[in-house]
Formats: C-alpha cells, sequence, structure tokens
C-alpha cells in the first residue's frame, strides 16, 4: 500500500512539473490548462484507483502506534463502470448511409478492437473527467491510440471542441526517464504533427530535448498536412459543466461533487466492519485471567487484546465469586445499513441517477439491475452523456476516413455527419411488454402506422416488419371470409 501512496505521489509531481515545463516550451503554443486542473484529475483517479489519502488511519492502542487501511465501498469504481455500461456496450450499432465508407470504417473499428478499448477508457473518462482518442497510421492501416484525461493537455478551444492539444507519453528505458511530446497544432491553415523526445535522471523532471533518432528510427520531427479539415484527435467527456473551472475546456468527474458523500459512506462502511470485528461474544473474568507482560524496563502490566474472542477485565472492585458474566453487545447493522441507503440515495442524486440505483444490505453494495423508467433520473442522465458521446463518435469516424484517404487505403467519399447513425443499445430502459403495449397503443389511435409499430415493438428491422404486417393483413382476410361466408350460410338458412 505505502509503495502505491508513493508512486501516486510521484505521478502528480511528475505531471505538475511536466504542466510547468509545457508552458516554457518555446516555438509552440501554450496549455490552456492549470495545475489545478490537473490537481483534481490526480484526486479522482485516485477515488477510482481506490488509493485516496484519506484511507490511512493512525492511532494508539495498548502505547503503540498503529496504523490501519480504511475499507471502502469503491464507489469511485462502481460509479464509473455503471455509468459507462449504461452509456455504451457491444450492442450499439453505428451505420453510415455510404456503402464504402461504412465498410471501411467497420473494418477499421474491428481492426482495433474498438468497442473493448472504447468501453474501457469510456469508463477512465467517466471516472477522471475525459478522455482523448486519437487517429494515426502505420502507412497501411488506421489506427486508434486512446490517453486518459492526465495525460493528454488542451493547447486551444472553442465553445465546443478542443483544436490544438499535445498528448506526452513517459517511460523509463536503461535508467533513464524519457518523455515524448506529441503537438497537433494548426499552422498557416496547415494542419502540423510535431515530435520532441526529452530526456531526465529524474522521474520528476521533463528533462533535456534529445534527438528522435535515439530511440525512434522512423518517427519524423515535424509533420505538416494540407487539405486538412479536422484535427486527428477527439476529445471526450462527460455531459456535466465544469464547476471547478468555468472557462477549462476539461471535463469534470461524474463523482466530482459528491466526494464528500463518498468520504462520508467509506467512513460509514468502516465503521459498520468495525462493528462486526469488535462485536464478537464479549464476557467479564477476574483479572487472573488477563494477559500480563513485561516490557523492557521490567514492569509488568495487563491488557486486553482486542483479536482474543472475550476481552479480560480487571476485578479490583468485583466479586470474583459473581464468576464470569456475559456483556456482549448486539450487533447495530440494521442501523449501520439504514443509514448506509439513505446515504446512498444522496449519492445516486448527486450522480443524476434515480434514488436506489446503488443499495446496500448484509451482502455488501448492489447496483440497479431493473428496467428503469424512460422518465426516471437514471435515463435521463445516460441520454445527456449519450449525446456528447454520439458527437465524439461522429468527429472520430469522418477523421478516419479523412486518414484513411491520406494513406491511400480509402478511396471512396467523405462522408459528413449527417450521414451517420448511432444507436446506442436502450433495452436498458425498456422491456418487452411495456414496448409491445406503448406501440399497440400508438397503432390503435392511429398515431402510429402498422408497420412502424411492428417494428419498433418487436426491435425487428423494416423489412420484416413489412413481412410480418402482411403475413397479418393475409391471416385478417382469411378470417374474414370464412366470417363472411358462415353468415351467409346462417342467413340463407333462415330465409329457408
Amino acid at each position: 500500500m505505502f509503495s502505491k501512496i508513493i508512486a501516486g505521489v510521484k505521478g502528480v509531481m511528475r505531471r505538475m512539473g511536466l504542466l510547468r515545463t509545457l508552458k516554457d516550451i518555446e516555438h509552440h503554443k501554450k496549455v490552456t490548462a492549470n495545475d489545478k486542473d490537473y490537481a483534481n484529475i490526480d484526486l479522482w483517479k485516485k477515488e477510482y484507483m481506490n488509493v485516496p489519502d484519506r484511507l490511512s488511519l493512525y492511532y494508539r492502542h495498548n502505547g503503540k502506534d498503529l496504523s490501519r487501511r480504511m475499507k471502502t465501498m469503491r464507489l469511485g469504481k462502481v460509479s464509473a463502470r455503471y455509468m459507462s455500461k449504461l452509456i455504451f456496450n457491444e450492442k450499439a450499432k453505428f451505420v453510415i448511409n455510404n456503402d464504402a465508407a461504412d465498410e471501411f470504417i467497420q473494418n477499421t473499428l474491428a481492426d482495433n478492437g474498438f468497442y473493448k478499448n472504447f468501453k474501457r477508457y469510456l469508463e477512465y473518462a467517466m471516472a477522471m473527467g475525459g478522455m482523448a482518442m486519437k487517429v494515426y497510421h502505420d502507412q497501411k492501416r488506421v489506427k486508434i491510440s486512446y490517453a486518459a484525461a492526465d495525460s493528454f493537455y488542451p493547447l486551444s478551444n472553442d465553445s465546443e471542441h478542443i483544436d490544438e492539444c499535445v498528448i506526452p507519453n513517459s517511460f523509463q528505458k536503461n535508467g533513464k526517464y524519457y518523455t515524448l511530446l506529441e503537438w497537433h497544432e494548426w499552422e498557416d491553415e496547415k494542419y502540423v504533427i510535431s515530435n520532441e523526445l526529452f530526456e531526465s535522471d529524474s522521474a520528476d523532471e521533463l528533462g533535456t530535448k534529445v534527438p528522435l533518432k535515439l530511440l525512434y528510427d522512423d518517427l519524423e520531427a515535424r509533420v505538416p498536412l494540407e487539405d486538412i479539415s479536422r484535427p486527428f484527435f477527439v476529445y471526450v467527456k462527460p455531459n456535466i459543466a465544469n464547476n471547478y473551472n468555468l472557462t477549462s475546456p476539461l471535463g469534470i468527474s461524474i463523482y466530482a461533487n459528491a466526494m464528500d458523500t463518498m468520504e462520508t459512506l467509506d467512513m460509514m462502511f468502516d465503521a459498520f466492519y468495525q462493528e462486526f470485528k469488535l462485536g464478537k461474544r464479549r464476557v467479564l473474568v477476574p483479572s487472573s485471567f488477563a494477559k500480563t507482560v513485561t516490557d523492557e524496563h521490567g514492569n509488568t502490566f495487563q491488557y486486553f487484546d482486542t483479536r482474543d474472542e472475550a476481552f479480560f477485565v480487571y476485578q479490583d472492585s468485583m466479586d470474583e465469586k459473581e464468576g464470569i458474566k456475559d456483556v456482549s453487545v448486539e450487533i447495530r447493522s440494521s442501523d449501520f445499513i439504514s443509514a448506509i441507503n439513505a446515504t446512498l440515495r444522496i449519492f445516486a442524486m448527486q450522480l443524476g441517477l434515480s434514488a436506489g440505483t446503488f443499495t446496500f444490505d448484509e451482502n455488501g453494495l448492489k447496483t440497479a439491475t431493473e428496467v428503469i423508467s424512460e422518465k426516471s433520473e437514471t435515463f435521463q442522465t445516460k441520454n445527456e452523456h449519450s449525446m456528447l458521446i454520439e458527437e465524439a463518435l461522429k468527429d472520430l469516424f469522418c477523421t478516419i476516413l479523412e486518414v484513411g484517404k491520406i494513406i491511400g487505403a480509402y478511396n471512396g467519399e467523405l462522408v459528413d455527419k449527417a450521414d451517420m447513425e448511432i444507436n446506442f443499445d436502450d433495452s436498458i430502459a425498456d422491456d418487452d411488454d411495456t414496448r409491445i403495449n406503448r406501440w399497440t397503443n400508438a397503432k390503435n389511435q392511429g398515431m402510429a402506422p402498422r408497420v412502424i409499430a411492428v417494428q419498433r415493438a418487436h426491435k425487428i428491422t423494416k423489412e420484416e416488419a413489412e413481412k410480418w404486417v402482411q403475413m397479418i393483413n393475409e391471416e385478417e382476410r382469411a378470417v374474414r371470409t370464412v366470417t363472411d361466408a358462415e353468415a351467409n350460410k346462417l342467413f340463407g338458412g333462415d330465409e329457408e
């Protein structure tokens, strides 16, 4: 645990030092974010990694200095994973209304393991406030890489997008610390990608600039590109206004405004655990049964060992003839569970989720698995985040096509975002009976065509729905024919 904390502190120091150095580098635009932005990102990252400083407790017991780590509910991980699952999963479908473009993008996504990697980094984005997707190539294929929020530094932005950035890649080799800086900038309507390599003896400093050839044989220092309409990276963030820095282009964690509640919940969970740990059976016994030890000065004393199943108590003022007495205290599990659940409802509200999304019982923390109503807070929050994710993915697809054209891997037309459809899986907010009844009522009330009602009610394609409707119409005509024949026969019998 101690090594994790030291590593985390070094990481923070390195990022703070890197940011200060980046602002001093000449011949490049300056980073628009500040130290406080990245200090917050590191704070949110620690919560996600379950290594916040507040979990370390120090105290004295039986004359000794002791320490322990608080038990935690790991809500940083739990909430980020829950939100990312709500927004995106493997059932999401991307449709490009251009056969050549659709085929190229689908193949590129499959080649890069997009569903798996995007889902993982989307979880990081929910936890740390953002992440970047970078499009590049290896001369033959278009590739996609990712950068978490703490490895992305914006240089310029407008009201909606970050247009320029620098992405650092730090690593250690042969006892030295290296950082490769990849700059993405616009210069006189040209898109310029620059690479710089720095070497240092310390993990806390960027160091001095060294030739790229030292580690990279095929990497160019400067690559100007013409006729480029967009940057080769896309920054994704949660759809939450940044109330930590109103002018920052960076996002904030989904739990950025729930940190106090998370701390309270961990304190309550730790107390709940200690209640069971210290709630073992306790008895009063004569002091002669207490443990006696001798210190380095020859002094003897008696003490209680909390690891024993019973506490031994001094009996100086008690008649030892009374013998052993059971003084066990009833464990207050129901009180703790009620208090934790009440606070979890507050936590869910702060994340924009419905009350009851997170629940706690004797078996631990649980997340909602039942169907989520379309009118619920959870569903509305999911849709808010999905709006930005959808826009970012369309930007990514446009960039993939442009990079594909540069290397000749794609020879078709560039496609506008208006010709792209992204269908997220909304089954979590719907169940079969509710969906079928809704579209049946819409059709019966004349508010939806039969084909559309069948298609949406059963989640099938339009072509399948048309076949179903044809079969339904034929069955109805057959029933009407039989009914008319029976009626005529009956009517004719009456006449006779």
